[in-house]
């Protein structure tokens, strides 16, 4: 069976790669000249790394990524720690995966270099997808007026979609009244009262801010969420060091000198999708951002990404049903990524408390131990969905 797919992305990629696996050939379609690098930072849990395992590509990323020893969760005004999650050996154990961060560049570079390596991957680029026409083939039509016919059509082309209005032209992305910062610098701006080992949450008053290195211990990645509505569309905007600190005023001394240090900020408006439950028509399948898009505010946009790619090669098997695989890869996939939409809106809404409600939620954070904590995450981190792992 001949698969094309839209987009090569994190989702597109790693649909490739998951089904040739079982046997299929894929043409990989981008609209870019070259394969984007937008982002930065990415936690990996362990449901992520077990499938880049999986895939094949975990010793191509490895090396790039770095292990954090610990999640720190400060208050912004304060500078005060309010917990300490542990992320070493026991809760590798515990997950039976480990938790590791990466720049996005090198995951996709990870992705792409284990698919150029086979044979059964086309990677197209400076090709932009602008529909598709049923039938059997079905067919998807090029900006340019070629068209390809294909078995199936799996369309990873991010949260602004195109092939998403031929199966749910209701379905637009949802802006979220927030704005986010984005910055790359040398380790060496971390200051040095904050611990290199550990990935920081920073709680203020309607924004909060997450740092750690990445790239092998190279760069610094930050990110600054602000509930600040903005019209800028795109993820590239430039932003000043003024605009971050002007929208976290008060911020501690030493966080006031990490945001201080980069010599550039990019921002975007923080958008995502309403969960909704059809994903599929004429063969075409959605995956990643195209059918859930999340905010990023539990770390699972990627991740949620490379489940889809796995689950959906496994549904589609020798590709017999396509029918049937593509309602049992929905099935599947719907409720679990629905709920990751929902508990993303819903940490946002408990990092950007004010008043006595965030008094109460950092004291809540004070007594209540780092591995309780992780509990809440037990639904998502388990080596199977449907099941959470003991304490």
């Amino acid at each position: 069976m001949h698969i094309s797919i839209a987009g090569a992305g994190i989702a597109g990629l790693a649909s490739a790669i998951a089904v040739s696996q079982n046997g299929h050939s894929a043409t990989v379609f981008e609209q870019a000249a070259r394969l984007e690098t937008i982002g930065a930072g990415l936690q990996l849990g362990p449901n992520a790394v077990r499938v880049l395992e999986d895939l094949g590509v975990w010793d191509a990323l490895e090396a790039q990524c770095c292990a954090p020893a610990r999640i720190r969760i400060c208050d912004a005004i304060s500078g005060r720690q309010l917990s300490e999650l542990e992320l070493g050996d026991s809760f590798t154990r515990r997950f039976g995966s480990p938790y590791r961060v990466a720049h996005r560049a090198d995951l996709i570079n990870a992705l792409a270099q284990t698919a150029a390596c086979d044979n059964a991957i086309t990677i197209v680029s400076d090709c932009r997808i602008t529909g598709l026409e049923p039938g059997q083939p079905t067919r998807l039509k090029t900006l340019s007026g070629e068209t390809h016919d294909s078995d199936l059509i799996i369309a990873a082309d991010g949260i602004r979609s195109a092939l998403r209005a031929h199966i749910a032209p209701d379905n637009k992305q949802r802006l979220s009244g927030e704005t986010l910062y984005r910055a790359l610098a040398p380790a060496g701006d971390l200051p040095d009262a904050l611990d290199p080992e550990a990935v920081y949450l920073w709680l203020a008053p309607g924004a909060h801010v997450v740092h750690y290195l990445v790239s092998g211990g190279r760069r610094l990645n930050i990110v600054a969420s602000v509930e600040r509505p903005t019209s800028q569309t795109g993820w590239n905007n430039i932003a000043s060091c003024d605009d971050v600190l002007a929208a976290l005023p008060g911020a501690a001394s030493t966080l006031h000198d990490l945001l201080s240090a980069p010599a550039s900020w990019l921002a975007w408006t923080g958008a995502d999708l309403e969960p909704f439950t059809t994903w599929s028509r004429d063969n075409c399948v959605l995956v990643g951002d195209a059918a859930h898009a999340c905010l990023p505010y539990l770390a699972q946009g990627a991740a949620m990404a490379l489940e889809d790619a796995a689950c959906l090669a496994a549904c589609v098997g020798d590709g017999d049903d396509l029918k049937a695989a593509l309602a049992s890869y929905q099935t599947q996939r719907q409720p679990r990524t629905a709920r990751i939409i929902e508990e993303s809106r819903r940490n946002a809404a408990i990092y950007h408390m004010r008043g006595p409600v965030a008094q109460a939620r950092n004291l809540v954070l004070r007594l209540l131990p780092g591995s309780m904590q992780l509990q809440r995450f037990a639904w998502i981190y388990s080596p199977s969905p449907n099941r959470e792992p003991s304490a």
